[in-house]
């Protein structure tokens, strides 16, 4: 890793407050390396009261080596969620675009300084329902109504019983 990045990494993992994440993984009972990636040079450990901000400042830089390195824009592992934006990126894409161009154009481009954004998010939680219309216009619910009555007509019953409690599920979840 750059002498620069390491200093951003460095200065990240510095300004966290260690304490109050230690407190909250103790709360959660979470050990650490728990992510659904395996990454190079994190080991696994399941929590146990020993854990300490030794072994959580271990996994972030672990991890932000790791991002940085593979340049991935953004990471999310375990409780960590990361967001990187390499300044070298913007340069690549303007150089490319200028030498692509016939014409010359002469203009001054400000480029956004490199960016390592952490965010420590112990308990998340995402739902997502799309019962909207489709681009050929049918809606799902449509769809299920259509696939219960093809079920009916060819005397398939253990399958219309099946859409037929999808059916009344996504009706409870409308009355919510």
């Amino acid at each position: 890793m750059e002498k620069g990045i390491q200093k951003i990494v460095d200065k990240l993992v510095q300004n966290l407050d260690w304490d109050s994440i230690l407190m909250i993984h103790k709360a959660f009972k979470h050990g650490i390396g728990q992510g659904s990636e395996v990454i190079p040079g994190l080991k696994r450990k399941n929590y146990d009261q020993n854990l300490g901000v030794k072994d959580l400042k271990h996994e972030l830089k672990t991890i932000l080596k790791y991002v940085v390195e593979n340049d991935y824009q953004s990471f999310t592992y375990g409780n960590w969620i990361v967001s990187w934006y390499n300044q070298e990126w913007n340069q690549d894409t303007i150089i490319e675009t200028l030498s692509q161009e016939d014409e010359e154009i002469e203009f001054e481009v400000e480029l956004p300084n490199t960016k390592l954004e952490v965010i420590y998010a112990p308990q998340r939680i995402c739902i997502s329902m799309d019962t909207g219309v489709t681009p050929s216009g049918v809606s799902d619910l449509d769809t299920l109504k259509s696939m219960l009555e093809n079920a009916l007509a060819e005397e398939n019953y253990e399958m219309a019983q099946k859409i037929q409690d999808i059916l009344k599920m996504s009706h409870k979840s409308e009355e919510i």
